[in-house]
């Protein structure tokens, strides 16, 4: 299919990793975008060992820190499990180096990158698909690819009759960023009430000069509450929350306190469930659009998964017999994976010492049955 020329709404990890593979097998694609920039607060993101693989063939395979292990702290009690052995390591990175990176990759292979592009309407006809701005710009393509994320407008298209696909998780997720050189393998501490997640995740983008580390932890609150959540609020729970915190991981937040270049990101966190179209004759959904993953860590690693799966259909003609089998493929991936993290975030740890005592004693006993290796 290189004749074609693919339009792809959406500059996240979905719609530039396919671009990117979609160059490479010398398939035309312009990228339409609505934000103009792409800076402001990130947090950090665990891609899986697969999901670096696809990095890899997209050619970038120095960014982040890489994470062999994971470590979970019950008070005086501690577990630690090794990834299985394989040639490559899941890694920690910030959205923003993650995101400059593959914007770097898509310009040197001169893939159009279109920003302040606010889709008004999409068509298809028999031969080809367009998509029209606010503004009455059109561009016209042979395919049309939604990769706009949770909000997409392709999918509200494709499923016009279909209500929301997003509930409210329960809670605020909060992740906050500061310059630490330190190395530290993936670390949740648990605390009666909340879990803190502590990583090493290298350079918040590609200017920093030092490497980093990331915070993350859940806040359970009403949806309106988690709304109107400020900088202020999120921080003076932080900081309440450091005074049970061991001494080691509460040096690690006053680092954070301390720092001017700091970052905080913060906000309501919903689970979300596949639409049950997914295609049209001349137009997919990906990514987020297609699956709106919960929390969980996975959906990066989705996203790129996705491209790849995406990118072998175009490449092999759009034939309805793929475009199926994609649909039914990636759901179930995503399913699988959103349902565990469901519900393993629905849980939310214990509230008492003695239940925190108990869990890692739970999982002392899982580090010895499986010897101390797991898939995570």
């Amino acid at each position: 299919m290189s004749s074609e020329k693919v339009i792809i709404v959406g500059a996240g990890v979905a719609g530039l990793s396919l671009a990117i593979m979609l160059a490479e097998q010398n398939i035309e694609s312009q990228v339409l975008e609505s934000r103009q920039r792409f800076d402001g607060p990130t947090s950090g993101v665990r891609i899986s060992a697969e999901g670096v693989k696809i990095l890899r063939l997209m050619k970038m395979d120095a960014i982040g820190e890489d994470t062999q292990r994971v470590d979970l702290r019950f008070g005086g009690l501690s577990a630690s499990f090794s990834a299985p052995k394989r040639d490559t390591s899941a890694i920690m990175v910030t959205r923003l180096a993650l995101h400059e990176q593959l914007m770097k990759r898509a310009h040197s292979l001169g893939i159009c990158v279109v920003t302040g592009f606010n889709v008004a309407a999409m068509t298809e006809s028999a031969d080809s698909a367009e998509v029209t701005s606010d503004s009455n710009e059109k561009v016209t393509g042979t395919l049309l690819v939604g990769a706009d994320g949770v909000g997409s407008k392709l999918r509200q298209l494709l499923n016009s009759v279909q209500s929301s696909t997003k509930t409210y998780a329960g809670y605020l997720g909060v992740g906050f960023i500061t310059r630490d050189e330190t190395k530290i393998e993936m670390t949740l501490h648990n605390y009666p009430g909340h879990q803190i997640g502590i990583a090493s995740c290298g350079k918040v983008n590609e200017a920093a000069t030092n490497k980093s580390i990331f915070m993350w932890t859940h806040i359970r609150m009403p949806e309106a509450d988690a709304k109107l959540a400020t900088q202020a609020s999120v921080e003076a729970e932080l900081a309440r929350r450091a005074e049970r915190w061991s001494p080691e991981l509460r040096r690690k937040y006053e680092l954070y306190a301390r720092d001017a270049e700091a970052i905080l990101a913060y906000g309501p966190i919903y689970n979300g469930k596949p639409p049950d179209r997914w295609y049209s004759s001349r137009m997919i959904l990906i990514g987020d659009a297609a699956h709106p993953y919960g929390p969980g860590g996975q959906g990066i690693s989705m996203a790129l998964k996705d491209a790849r799966a995406l990118c072998a259909v175009i490449a092999r003609g759009f034939a309805e017999d793929d475009k199926r089998e994609f649909q039914r493929s990636r759901a179930q991936e995503s399913r699988a994976l959103g349902e565990a993290a469901e519900k393993r975030n629905s849980k939310g740890p214990s509230s008492t010492k003695w239940g925190i005592l108990a869990e890692g004693v739970a999982m002392k006993a899982v580090e010895i049955f499986t010897r101390g290796t797991l898939e995570f």
